[in-house]
């Protein structure tokens, strides 16, 4: 069995305190984030709220209450400490996205305005065009909490490119190579969410296309790689 690595339950539990800060969730456990191991392949997890751990806000999460689960869902740290019950969304997308190793499911204020529309958010900007990766950040069909169907349904909405994606009636969901990118991510989701619904106030706001951006650098070509 590979070694659970206490660092990265660290990062995750900071990554919870994240979410309140950056205003990615209104309190308690609303939203989560996980993190896939690059060597072992684990995923270590926010945690559910449990009678081992009556976890009131996510404020109060330390390293020893992250979850570390492998690609299966199946607990390999401490069996009190169970996953968050959004794992199976979060399984599904590391299954089908071999790029994505964090993920960010936020509930922010102007995205949610979207998701509880139904509607997708057009890239306005080339700050939301070059870090989401797409033109238009999707809108996932619906379906109940918990299950592999809204798992199903953002993996489609996700696509093979796409680092962002909104979960209907819901809130949404955010990728990156760390955490620190998926957190950047839902920030930009953020931004151009309320971008879009400000445009719609004083005219129509423009879709920015690849064309349009050219051959400027992306992220992936500013940050150095590991060899």
């Amino acid at each position: 069995m590979a070694k659970i690595k206490e660092e990265l339950k660290v990062e995750v539990a900071e990554s919870a305190k994240l979410l309140i800060e950056k205003g990615l969730s209104p309190g308690r456990d609303f939203g989560d984030t996980s993190l896939r191991d690059k060597e072992s392949g684990l995923i270590y997890i926010l945690p559910r709220p449990s009678i081992h751990q009556p976890i009131c806000d996510w404020n109060q999460v330390g390293p020893d209450d992250v979850s570390v689960i492998n690609i299966h869902g199946e607990n390999v740290g401490d069996p009190k400490v169970l996953p968050t019950v959004e794992a199976p969304m979060h399984l599904r997308i590391y299954q089908e996205r071999t790029d994505v190793y964090s993920i960010v499911h936020s509930h922010g204020e102007w995205s949610s305005v979207f998701a509880g529309a139904r509607q997708s958010i057009p890239a306005v900007t080339l700050d939301a065009l070059e870090t989401i990766g797409v033109e238009e950040i999707k809108c996932a069909e619906y379906a109940r909490i918990a299950t592999k169907e809204l798992g199903d349904n953002v993996v489609k909405a996700l696509g093979t490119k796409s680092k962002a994606a909104l979960m209907a009636n819901h809130g949404a969901v955010c990728v990156g190579i760390s955490l620190d990118e998926a957190f950047l991510v839902a920030h930009l989701l953020e931004k151009v969410s309320m971008q879009v619904i400000f445009g719609h106030l004083i005219g129509k706001p423009i879709t920015i296309t690849w064309e349009d951006f050219g051959d400027a650098p992306t992220y992936e070509d500013m940050v150095p790689q590991e060899q």
